[in-house]
């Protein structure tokens, strides 16, 4: 046995390190640099981060933002790709140089052309416009030689949305994990396509919290991504997401991705239940990816994709180094649904005070960790205070 003691969290040397004392005294350091957490013992300084993400207040406030404000100064070069990422005042220079790779934008290669193969399969978006439309006749194909490019997220918090929006606007199909019939069936033609074949402009996954045996284990989530790769990271509110994921589940043989399902069915326990295992991996999936990812990482808010499509579309394009093409992104600010959205009961709210004051402390301390990397904060959440 032994005990653990003065446990001390510090920027140097553009790493987040973390220092503790084991066995009476004696010294042991490790650097959590979003890259080399590599030992079970990490788990001490990820509790401690934990503590320091919801007790230290950072110089900058986590108020919500909406589509042109921000609390936070703004501030030009690697973060321009971020409609509303600023310098956390007081965070210090080397909290700059830790956020620097972070904040770069995807790296297209020579033969990385963003072409088209115009001999394989296809689909068409809008093909049931009106003969004269402007856009009955735009096509979705696979590429070749793309770079990859992971977009992380909860299930059930936008992704297939956000995928519609990407192959709408460029033309291109994304790709999946997960290589899902349904999806494939309507038209992403992407879907069975292997995440490095190079002809998917981004790949969906959850994460390794949803896909290994032992979620809970640092080293085997840590040991699932190349933390190299450029990632977008999806997040929305966890009380949403939960439920359509509840949805999902429930209603996967029937229709699950539109379908709905009756109040009477999120009374049950077996629903608390899943309220209580899936609100820490909401938290889990958004975390491993802000501390362990090396690469490009952007951080979209479903919310404010939502709210202001085209805006946040053209930041995404950028990040992706994808130029804009005007007519086809018109055609998508007139179909912005897509085929896949689920009905709902807007006003139904199936969690107890409990379950809320839950979600809304993990949402603190994803959001404080969003501000100490210069990203956005999300909006405020439905439900959540």
């Amino acid at each position: 046995m032994f005990t653990i003691s003065n446990v001390h969290l510090i920027f140097t040397k553009g790493k987040l390190h973390c220092s503790y004392a084991l066995d009476h005294g004696r010294k042991s350091k490790m650097a959590v640099d979003r890259g080399n957490v590599l030992l079970a013992t990490t788990f001490f300084c990820v509790l401690m981060l934990q503590h320091y993400l919801q007790e230290l207040p950072f110089g900058c406030s986590p108020s919500p933002c909406n589509d042109s404000t921000h609390t936070v100064s703004s501030r030009p070069s690697v973060h321009d790709h971020h409609p509303h990422a600023g310098r956390c005042e007081g965070r210090g220079q080397e909290g700059d140089v830790l956020t620097g790779a972070l904040h770069q934008r995807v790296v297209r290669r020579a033969g990385d052309n963003l072409r088209v193969n115009m001999t394989g399969p296809s689909w068409q978006p809008w093909r049931e416009d009106d003969p004269g439309s402007p856009c009955v006749n735009y096509e979705t194909r696979l590429g070749g030689g793309m770079a990859r490019v992971w977009l992380v997220s909860f299930p059930c918090s936008g992704n297939t949305w956000t995928r519609y929006l990407l192959e709408a606007v460029t033309g291109i199909f994304t790709g999946s994990f997960y290589n899902d019939d349904f999806l494939y069936k309507s038209g992403m033609l992407g879907e069975e396509e292997k995440v490095d074949s190079g002809r998917t402009l981004v790949q969906k996954i959850h994460g390794a919290m949803m896909k290994t045996t032992y979620p809970y284990d640092l080293l085997i989530r840590h040991s699932f991504f190349d933390h190299r790769l450029p990632t977008i990271l999806l997040l929305r509110n966890p009380a949403r997401a939960i439920i359509s994921y509840w949805k999902l589940l429930i209603l996967q043989d029937r229709g699950g991705h539109t379908g709905d399902l009756p109040p009477e069915q999120f009374l049950s326990k077996d629903f608390h239940d899943f309220v209580e295992t899936y609100v820490s991996h909401w938290e889990v999936i958004a975390t491993d990816r802000l501390l362990w990812s090396s690469g490009p990482l952007y951080v979209l808010h479903y919310e404010h994709l939502l709210h202001n499509t085209t805006h946040h579309l053209r930041h995404l394009l950028h990040f992706l180094r994808v130029p804009v093409n005007e007519d086809r992104l018109a055609c998508v600010s007139s179909h912005l649904t897509g085929p896949f959205k689920r009905s709902s009961n807007k006003d139904f709210d199936p969690f107890t005070t409990q379950e809320k004051i839950i979600m809304s402390t993990v949402v603190r301390r994803v959001t404080r960790l969003l501000l100490l990397l210069d990203y956005p904060p999300p909006p405020v959440y439905e439900w959540l205070s």
